[in-house]
């Protein structure tokens, strides 16, 4: 189950920044200040983000039997998504409400809905796979090494 959430993870952030990426340049958000910056670089975000949890980070070098990264690498990466997420669904309804560095977004329309669904989808389901993971590293033996 923590693989396929996991996994799902990865698939909804590649989403958020496919959404993201299509609003910069099919949407011309590209042209707002300040905003079309923040498109892109959401963009860039969730593709690092979706590649670092997908990649094997239990697996890196350490020093003895403690791993450089810790015990729990994909945790990590899964909370800093999950913040991500939020960020993301925040800025939007600060736009929507307001504005957000002089733009104001109208409406509801269709990738707005969508960017919407993927990054709710991604909060739940990370949240799902960190839970789990935590539970697991709880329950996970612990070695201790002699000098």
């Amino acid at each position: 189950m923590r693989f396929l959430l996991r996994y799902l993870g990865v698939l909804l952030l590649f989403g958020i920044g496919a959404v993201h990426l299509y609003e910069y340049f099919a949407d011309h958000y590209r042209v707002v200040p300040v905003i079309g910056v923040l498109f892109a670089i959401n963009f860039a975000g969730a593709v690092v983000l979706g590649l670092v949890l997908a990649s094997p980070l239990s697996s890196l070098p350490g020093i003895g039997s403690v791993p450089i990264a810790g015990r729990a690498p994909q945790a990590l990466v899964a909370l800093g998504a999950i913040i991500f997420a939020l960020g993301t669904i925040i800025g939007l309804l600060i736009s929507e409400q307001g504005t957000l560095f002089g733009f104001h977004e109208y409406g509801y329309r269709t990738t707005v809905m969508l960017a919407l669904g993927l990054e709710s989808g991604a909060v739940v389901v990370l949240a799902g796979f960190l839970a789990l993971e935590m539970r697991r590293l709880r329950t996970r033996p612990t070695y201790r090494t002699s000098l």
